[in-house]
């Protein structure tokens, strides 16, 4: 727990350069759930985001969170709802967020429940801190997305805002309201009627946003809540729950997300990435590295894991890898791990 008032900071100096933040599917999803109800066309708008639809079949898979603010956004202009960010928040349990949900169920009060969040919500996403201030016998809950200023941010900081504000009503009485809410700057444009704040008093244009709840409410019990294990929706396929915890290495991950929708031009990378593609370029080459290089070595890295681990024919994973036609892919494989495609399947597969 903070209790000096600042924004805590994510610190790496393996490589040039913060890393480039993302965020679990599973803190996505009910974004998509939600527009999916009310007929928005979400295929298109992932699209539009540059968010490969496959990443969403994996709750703990790993998407970049700056197209996540595009998708928030072009998805609020496109249904005409200001305030999407509290209306996915109302339809949400924070329970049902993954393996962080299952970490928040097993919290025994209202203090442990908030501990967890902030001790976890890096797992969740890497661009979204959570810390408390003691204010005499109140708690203020603090929280900060990283990310440019705009709308997509705002209706992101608002549906976690109001998520955890909902949540807490659970445990200490639905009529309950904060003492004081604090908004980020352009939040107060987003929240429609502003009734889900309830009687708590407000403040706008704050460089991050907050709430105050009193401290005697810290021993409340988690209803609902109670250790449990993971169903098989909240299960990940990769059992890997870390971020990347430098430039180079989220750059790694960009690039593996983006894969999912063939060849990602280095335009696209940094576009999700919030950069211009020669700032990108810059930023691998004071690392000693590459894009093309990047871009390589995992397209060679998911075409040996495929090899190994699925029955995908070689055709499939070329064309799904971005590379024109099979020969290519057969000549970039061969160059790279002086075998054919066809033969390291024959080594490694059992017989």
């Amino acid at each position: 727990m903070s209790d000096k008032g600042q924004i805590p900071r994510t610190m790496s100096n393996r490589y040039v350069g913060a890393p480039v933040p993302f965020a679990r599917t599973s803190a996505f999803t009910p974004c998509i759930d939600f527009l999916d109800t009310i007929g928005t066309p979400t295929d298109q708008l992932l699209r539009q985001a540059r968010i490969p639809a496959g990443l969403l079949d994996d709750p703990e898979a790993l998407v970049p969170l700056f197209p996540i603010y595009r998708f928030m956004e072009l998805a609020a202009r496109q249904a005409h709802l200001e305030d999407l960010g509290v209306l996915i928040a109302e339809q949400t349990s924070a329970f049902d967020l993954g393996a962080y949900g299952v970490a928040l169920r097993g919290a025994s009060t209202v203090y442990q429940y908030l501990q967890t969040g902030i001790r976890l919500i890096g797992t969740l996403s890497s661009g979204t801190k959570f810390w408390l201030n003691t204010e005499g016998n109140i708690i203020r809950v603090n929280q900060y997305l990283i990310g440019p200023t705009g709308i997509g941010r705002c209706i992101a900081d608002i549906y976690t805002l109001v998520l955890t504000i909902n949540m807490l009503r659970r445990f200490v009485g639905p009529a309950w309201s904060p003492g004081e809410v604090r908004l980020m700057v352009g939040d107060e444009a987003l929240l429609g009627d502003w009734e889900v704040l309830g009687n708590a008093s407000l403040i706008t244009g704050q460089d991050h946003s907050s709430f105050t709840i009193a401290h005697s409410l810290m021993k409340n019990p988690v209803l609902g809540g109670g250790a449990r294990t993971a169903t098989n929706k909240n299960n990940s396929q990769s059992g890997d729950f870390s971020m990347p915890v430098d430039f180079v290495t989220s750059i790694e991950q960009l690039v593996v997300s983006l894969l999912a929708d063939g060849y990602p031009g280095i335009h696209v990378a940094a576009e999700s990435a919030n950069m211009s593609s020669r700032t990108l370029q810059r930023r691998l080459a004071e690392a000693g590295v590459t894009y093309t290089g990047l871009v390589t070595a995992n397209r060679i890295k998911l075409a040996r894991d495929w090899l190994t681990e699925s029955d995908m024919p070689i055709t499939e994973i070329a064309v799904t890898l971005g590379y024109t036609d099979v020969s290519n892919f057969a000549r970039a494989f061969r160059r790279e791990t002086g075998i054919s495609p066809h033969a390291f399947r024959f080594k490694v597969t059992p017989s």
